[in-house]
Protein backbone atom coordinates (compact mmCIF):
# COMPACT_ATOMS: atom_id res chain seq x y z
CA UNK A 1 0.00 0.00 0.00
CA UNK A 2 1.75 3.36 -1.23
CA UNK A 3 2.51 5.57 1.61
CA UNK A 4 0.49 8.33 0.59
CA UNK A 5 -2.63 6.36 0.68
CA UNK A 6 -1.76 5.20 4.10
CA UNK A 7 -1.49 8.68 5.31
CA UNK A 8 -4.82 9.42 3.50
CA UNK A 9 -6.97 6.76 5.76
CA UNK A 10 -7.02 8.00 9.24
CA UNK A 11 -7.17 11.63 7.68
CA UNK A 12 -10.48 10.76 5.77
CA UNK A 13 -11.70 8.75 8.71
CA UNK A 14 -11.04 11.78 10.67
CA UNK A 15 -12.71 14.65 8.55
CA UNK A 16 -15.74 12.81 8.14
CA UNK A 17 -16.37 12.63 11.82
CA UNK A 18 -15.24 16.18 11.82
CA UNK A 19 -18.10 17.52 9.66
CA UNK A 20 -20.23 15.65 12.01
CA UNK A 21 -19.04 17.36 14.87
CA UNK A 22 -19.76 20.96 12.68
CA UNK A 23 -22.72 19.70 11.82
CA UNK A 24 -23.90 19.18 15.48
CA UNK A 25 -24.62 15.65 14.59
CA UNK A 26 -21.62 14.06 17.31
CA UNK A 27 -20.91 15.77 20.76
CA UNK A 28 -17.23 16.98 21.58
CA UNK A 29 -16.78 13.82 23.96
CA UNK A 30 -18.44 11.57 21.11
CA UNK A 31 -15.89 13.03 18.85
CA UNK A 32 -12.87 12.50 21.02
CA UNK A 33 -14.60 8.71 22.39
CA UNK A 34 -14.26 7.57 18.50
CA UNK A 35 -10.97 8.72 18.12
CA UNK A 36 -9.63 6.84 21.48
CA UNK A 37 -11.66 3.93 20.37
CA UNK A 38 -9.66 4.17 16.80
CA UNK A 39 -6.46 4.23 18.95
CA UNK A 40 -7.62 1.61 20.98
CA UNK A 41 -8.26 -0.53 17.82
CA UNK A 42 -5.02 0.17 16.27
CA UNK A 43 -2.96 -0.99 19.86
CA UNK A 44 -5.15 -4.48 19.78
CA UNK A 45 -4.70 -4.71 15.52
CA UNK A 46 -0.71 -3.99 16.33
CA UNK A 47 -0.20 -6.80 18.95
CA UNK A 48 -2.30 -9.02 17.23
CA UNK A 49 -0.21 -8.36 14.16
CA UNK A 50 3.21 -7.64 15.14
CA UNK A 51 4.96 -10.09 12.97
CA UNK A 52 2.94 -9.33 9.91
CA UNK A 53 4.38 -7.30 6.67
CA UNK A 54 1.29 -4.74 7.72
CA UNK A 55 3.27 -4.04 11.40
CA UNK A 56 4.90 -0.64 9.89
CA UNK A 57 1.78 0.47 8.33
CA UNK A 58 -0.06 0.14 11.52
CA UNK A 59 2.32 2.33 13.15
CA UNK A 60 2.35 4.95 10.72
CA UNK A 61 -1.68 5.01 10.93
CA UNK A 62 -2.12 4.82 14.85
CA UNK A 63 0.85 7.68 15.08
CA UNK A 64 -1.81 9.85 12.57
CA UNK A 65 -4.79 9.39 14.59
CA UNK A 66 -2.81 9.75 17.94
CA UNK A 67 -1.49 13.54 16.78
CA UNK A 68 -5.31 13.97 15.72
CA UNK A 69 -6.32 12.65 18.80
CA UNK A 70 -4.28 15.31 20.58
CA UNK A 71 -4.95 18.00 18.69
CA UNK A 72 -8.81 17.84 19.57
CA UNK A 73 -8.60 16.51 22.78
CA UNK A 74 -8.97 20.18 24.23
CA UNK A 75 -12.55 20.18 22.91
CA UNK A 76 -13.61 18.41 26.21
CA UNK A 77 -13.33 21.55 27.61
CA UNK A 78 -15.67 23.75 25.67
CA UNK A 79 -18.07 20.93 25.72
CA UNK A 80 -20.29 21.78 28.38
CA UNK A 81 -21.43 25.48 27.36
CA UNK A 82 -24.81 25.35 25.86
CA UNK A 83 -25.39 29.11 25.95
CA UNK A 84 -23.20 32.74 25.90
CA UNK A 85 -25.32 35.25 27.74
CA UNK A 86 -23.85 38.83 26.45
CA UNK A 87 -24.80 41.25 29.51
CA UNK A 88 -24.82 45.18 30.31
CA UNK A 89 -21.23 46.85 30.76
CA UNK A 90 -21.60 50.68 31.52
CA UNK A 91 -18.95 52.29 29.26
CA UNK A 92 -15.59 53.21 30.52
CA UNK A 93 -14.25 56.70 30.47
CA UNK A 94 -10.36 56.00 30.92
CA UNK A 95 -9.03 59.37 30.88
CA UNK A 96 -11.22 61.83 33.19
CA UNK A 97 -12.41 64.75 30.66
CA UNK A 98 -11.52 63.28 27.51
CA UNK A 99 -15.74 62.39 26.84
CA UNK A 100 -14.20 59.57 24.87
CA UNK A 101 -16.12 56.35 25.93
CA UNK A 102 -14.88 52.47 25.42
CA UNK A 103 -17.58 49.84 25.53
CA UNK A 104 -17.06 46.39 26.94
CA UNK A 105 -19.90 43.54 27.04
CA UNK A 106 -19.71 41.27 30.10
CA UNK A 107 -20.19 37.40 29.24
CA UNK A 108 -22.04 34.65 30.87
CA UNK A 109 -21.36 31.29 29.89
CA UNK A 110 -24.04 28.53 30.79
CA UNK A 111 -23.68 25.02 30.63
CA UNK A 112 -26.32 22.05 30.06
CA UNK A 113 -28.91 24.52 29.69
CA UNK A 114 -32.26 23.30 27.41
CA UNK A 115 -33.17 26.62 25.80
CA UNK A 116 -32.91 30.16 25.65
CA UNK A 117 -35.95 30.67 27.80
CA UNK A 118 -34.47 28.80 30.66
CA UNK A 119 -31.03 30.69 30.70
CA UNK A 120 -33.45 34.49 30.53
CA UNK A 121 -35.57 33.02 33.26
CA UNK A 122 -32.18 32.46 35.29
CA UNK A 123 -30.92 35.78 34.97
CA UNK A 124 -34.18 37.37 35.27
CA UNK A 125 -34.14 35.59 38.64
CA UNK A 126 -31.03 37.15 39.53
CA UNK A 127 -32.21 40.85 38.32
CA UNK A 128 -30.24 40.42 35.46
CA UNK A 129 -31.30 41.79 31.58
CA UNK A 130 -29.42 40.18 28.76
CA UNK A 131 -28.64 42.21 25.65
CA UNK A 132 -28.64 39.07 23.73
CA UNK A 133 -28.27 35.15 24.85
CA UNK A 134 -26.83 32.95 21.94
CA UNK A 135 -26.99 29.30 21.87
CA UNK A 136 -23.70 26.98 21.88
CA UNK A 137 -22.66 25.69 18.62
CA UNK A 138 -20.17 23.12 18.14
CA UNK A 139 -18.60 25.28 14.98
CA UNK A 140 -18.09 28.11 17.66
CA UNK A 141 -16.41 25.73 20.47
CA UNK A 142 -14.50 24.81 17.54
CA UNK A 143 -13.14 27.94 16.72
CA UNK A 144 -12.48 28.73 20.46
CA UNK A 145 -10.30 25.80 20.61
CA UNK A 146 -8.12 26.19 17.84
CA UNK A 147 -7.90 30.12 18.95
CA UNK A 148 -6.60 28.78 22.56
CA UNK A 149 -4.29 26.14 21.03
CA UNK A 150 -2.42 28.78 18.78
CA UNK A 151 -2.52 30.97 21.95
CA UNK A 152 -0.76 27.98 24.35
CA UNK A 153 2.14 26.96 21.39
CA UNK A 154 2.57 31.30 21.09
CA UNK A 155 2.06 30.32 17.48
CA UNK A 156 -0.20 33.87 17.37
CA UNK A 157 -0.26 36.93 19.47
CA UNK A 158 -3.43 37.31 21.00
CA UNK A 159 -5.59 40.26 20.72
CA UNK A 160 -4.79 42.21 23.77
CA UNK A 161 -1.15 41.53 22.69
CA UNK A 162 -1.41 43.46 19.66
CA UNK A 163 -3.71 46.00 21.03
CA UNK A 164 -0.98 46.88 23.91
CA UNK A 165 1.68 47.16 21.20
CA UNK A 166 -0.44 49.40 18.81
CA UNK A 167 -1.70 51.39 21.19
CA UNK A 168 1.76 52.26 22.58
CA UNK A 169 3.20 52.66 19.24
CA UNK A 170 0.72 55.12 17.40
CA UNK A 171 0.91 57.05 20.44
CA UNK A 172 4.56 56.68 21.29
CA UNK A 173 3.80 58.44 24.86
CA UNK A 174 2.97 56.98 28.07
CA UNK A 175 0.61 57.59 30.16
CA UNK A 176 -0.40 56.12 33.63
CA UNK A 177 -4.32 55.99 32.93
CA UNK A 178 -4.17 54.55 29.63
CA UNK A 179 -0.87 52.05 31.23
CA UNK A 180 -3.25 51.21 33.69
CA UNK A 181 -5.66 49.63 31.64
CA UNK A 182 -3.73 47.99 29.18
CA UNK A 183 -1.96 46.60 32.08
CA UNK A 184 -5.16 44.73 33.33
CA UNK A 185 -5.15 41.12 34.00
CA UNK A 186 -8.28 40.66 31.67
CA UNK A 187 -8.94 42.90 28.60
CA UNK A 188 -11.17 41.03 26.49
CA UNK A 189 -10.48 41.49 22.41
CA UNK A 190 -8.89 44.62 21.09
CA UNK A 191 -12.00 46.89 20.51
CA UNK A 192 -10.86 49.04 22.92
CA UNK A 193 -7.93 50.65 21.01
CA UNK A 194 -8.86 53.30 18.49
CA UNK A 195 -10.64 54.70 21.56
CA UNK A 196 -7.49 54.51 24.20
CA UNK A 197 -5.12 56.36 20.83
CA UNK A 198 -7.93 59.03 20.72
CA UNK A 199 -7.96 59.50 24.83
CA UNK A 200 -4.13 59.58 23.96
CA UNK A 201 -4.57 62.08 21.66
CA UNK A 202 -6.34 64.32 23.56
CA UNK A 203 -3.66 64.40 26.79
CA UNK A 204 -1.07 64.71 24.41
CA UNK A 205 -3.57 68.60 23.74
CA UNK A 206 -3.71 67.86 19.59
CA UNK A 207 -7.88 67.16 20.01
CA UNK A 208 -10.35 68.43 22.48
CA UNK A 209 -13.68 66.63 22.82
CA UNK A 210 -16.59 68.12 24.76
CA UNK A 211 -19.09 65.95 24.37
CA UNK A 212 -19.80 62.11 25.30
CA UNK A 213 -18.82 59.87 22.06
CA UNK A 214 -18.63 55.59 22.27
CA UNK A 215 -16.08 54.47 20.51
CA UNK A 216 -15.19 51.14 19.37
CA UNK A 217 -12.33 49.72 16.97
CA UNK A 218 -9.23 47.84 16.90
CA UNK A 219 -6.21 49.41 15.68
CA UNK A 220 -2.30 48.18 14.00
CA UNK A 221 0.75 50.02 14.13
CA UNK A 222 -0.07 51.74 10.58
CA UNK A 223 -2.99 53.45 12.28
CA UNK A 224 -5.52 51.24 10.29
CA UNK A 225 -8.95 50.65 12.23
CA UNK A 226 -9.91 47.35 12.29
CA UNK A 227 -13.11 45.39 12.76
CA UNK A 228 -14.51 44.12 16.10
CA UNK A 229 -17.42 41.48 17.04
CA UNK A 230 -20.86 41.76 18.83
CA UNK A 231 -21.24 45.38 17.53
CA UNK A 232 -24.88 45.24 18.13
CA UNK A 233 -24.82 44.68 21.83
CA UNK A 234 -21.97 47.74 21.94
CA UNK A 235 -24.57 50.19 19.98
CA UNK A 236 -27.20 48.98 22.82
CA UNK A 237 -25.49 49.54 25.21
CA UNK A 238 -24.43 53.12 24.12
CA UNK A 239 -28.05 54.11 23.32
CA UNK A 240 -28.96 52.55 26.73
CA UNK A 241 -26.49 54.88 28.88
CA UNK A 242 -27.53 57.62 26.52
CA UNK A 243 -24.25 58.61 24.85
CA UNK A 244 -25.33 60.69 21.80
CA UNK A 245 -22.82 59.58 19.10
CA UNK A 246 -20.84 56.12 18.42
CA UNK A 247 -17.73 55.70 16.16
CA UNK A 248 -17.14 52.17 14.87
CA UNK A 249 -14.70 50.52 11.96
CA UNK A 250 -15.56 51.45 8.12
CA UNK A 251 -15.46 47.47 7.77
CA UNK A 252 -18.48 47.56 10.20
CA UNK A 253 -20.43 50.44 8.87
CA UNK A 254 -23.17 48.13 6.74
CA UNK A 255 -23.48 46.28 9.97
CA UNK A 256 -24.23 49.16 12.38
CA UNK A 257 -26.62 50.69 9.53
CA UNK A 258 -28.71 47.52 10.06
CA UNK A 259 -28.83 47.43 13.76
CA UNK A 260 -29.24 51.10 14.19
CA UNK A 261 -32.59 50.55 12.03
CA UNK A 262 -33.19 47.31 13.91
CA UNK A 263 -33.07 48.51 17.28
CA UNK A 264 -34.55 51.66 16.48
CA UNK A 265 -32.15 54.02 18.25
CA UNK A 266 -32.10 57.39 17.59
CA UNK A 267 -27.95 57.60 18.19
CA UNK A 268 -25.40 58.90 15.36
CA UNK A 269 -23.03 56.55 14.33
CA UNK A 270 -20.01 57.52 12.31
CA UNK A 271 -17.52 55.14 10.86
CA UNK A 272 -13.65 55.66 9.90
CA UNK A 273 -11.26 53.72 8.47
CA UNK A 274 -8.16 54.57 10.38
CA UNK A 275 -6.80 57.02 12.88
CA UNK A 276 -6.76 60.66 11.11
CA UNK A 277 -10.28 59.76 9.81
CA UNK A 278 -11.57 59.63 13.74
CA UNK A 279 -9.34 62.50 14.91
CA UNK A 280 -12.05 64.61 12.08
CA UNK A 281 -15.03 62.91 12.99
CA UNK A 282 -14.57 63.84 16.71
CA UNK A 283 -13.65 67.76 15.26
CA UNK A 284 -16.84 67.47 13.09
CA UNK A 285 -19.28 66.41 16.13
CA UNK A 286 -17.75 69.51 18.02
CA UNK A 287 -18.07 72.11 15.80
CA UNK A 288 -21.69 70.97 14.69
CA UNK A 289 -22.53 71.00 18.51
CA UNK A 290 -21.15 74.48 19.33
Amino acid sequence: MPFLLICLLPTIFYLLILLLYLQDKISGFTFIFILFFVLIFLVVTRFIKRKSQYKRKINLIFCITFLLFCYELPLILYDSTSHVALLYQPPEQIVEGSNIYLLGVSQANFEFMENKLTVAELLDKQHINALNIIEGTNQLRYESKNRQLLEWFHLKKDDEEQMKESVRYNLGIEDKRIDTFLNRNHIDGNSAGLGLVLSGIIIKGNLQNTLPIAVTGGIDKKGDVLPIGVLKEKIQIASLSGIPFMIVPSENAKEAAIIQKEINTNIQIFNVANIDEAIKVVKKINNKNK
